[in-house]
């Protein structure tokens, strides 16, 4: 499996934020352990984005529930049963504590989804994808940190939920535990990526295991004291 490690830590206010900054100035941003974003809401997000000079522009975030939800072009809030956007000018933020944060970005517009099992079972990716309306060679594709395969055990009835899914065997390897499985969750999506005529080159994965990466909250590590990450994206646009 080929990584590609592109986010850069950077120090802001004397905390840790890893940053991504593409060529037409845009930003892709995760947060780790020292900014938990579980009891975040819209006014403190958006207070958060003000005081580490990321953007002075109000952001529309996710109140996730596993769906494969996306809403287009959001006016900035919190919007309910939605895990992903699709924007071209208001940043917008998803939660992450293992599940698989994803940034889709083209040409005029960029999607950012949350991404765990439920929601590539969903395909929420694609849902992203056909909204954007710009042809699949604009693509690029970035995964962010997430549950690694070696810390992703699955029992039997997480494999029947893909019964008869293109390639998903390809990513289980049987674990020491009778009836459990590892399963590499982030190449499944990429072979899928590819499937859909995505090219190989354009898709990134950040080489990052949330659950033994103690700078990112983990659900798994955690368990029902877990934090939650946010990753933001912020257009170009807004910062001219």
């Amino acid at each position: 499996m080929h990584y590609n490690n592109f986010l850069v830590r950077k120090k802001i206010k004397g905390k840790d934020i890893y940053i991504k900054e593409f060529e037409d100035k845009s930003k892709l941003v995760m947060t780790g352990v020292d900014f938990n974003f579980r009891k975040y809401n819209l006014k403190n997000t958006n207070k958060f984005l003000r005081e580490h000079r990321l953007t002075d522009k109000k952001i529309a975030k996710t109140y996730q529930k596993h769906t494969k939800n996306v809403v287009a072009f959001p006016h900035p809030g919190e919007f309910y049963g939605v895990d992903g956007f699709v924007t071209d000018e208001n940043p917008v933020m998803v939660v992450t504590a293992d599940c698989i944060p994803i940034l889709i970005k083209g040409n005029n517009s960029a999607a950012l989804v949350h991404s765990g099992w439920r929601g590539v079972k969903k395909r929420i990716y694609f849902e992203a994808i056909n909204q954007m309306h710009e042809h699949k060679s604009a693509f690029k594709i970035y995964m962010l940190p997430s549950i690694g395969k070696n810390s992703f055990q699955v029992s039997e009835d997480f494999v029947e939920e893909f019964d008869g899914r293109d390639r998903f065997n390809r990513f289980k390897t049987p674990d020491k535990e009778k009836g459990k499985y590892l399963f590499d969750l982030k190449s499944f999506v990429k072979s899928e990526l590819i499937d859909f005529g995505i090219k190989s080159e354009n898709i990134f994965i950040e080489n990052v295991d949330t659950f033994t990466d103690k700078r990112f909250h983990s659900y798994r590590r955690e368990k029902s004291e877990y934090g939650l990450n946010a990753i933001i994206y912020i257009p170009a646009s807004i910062e001219e």
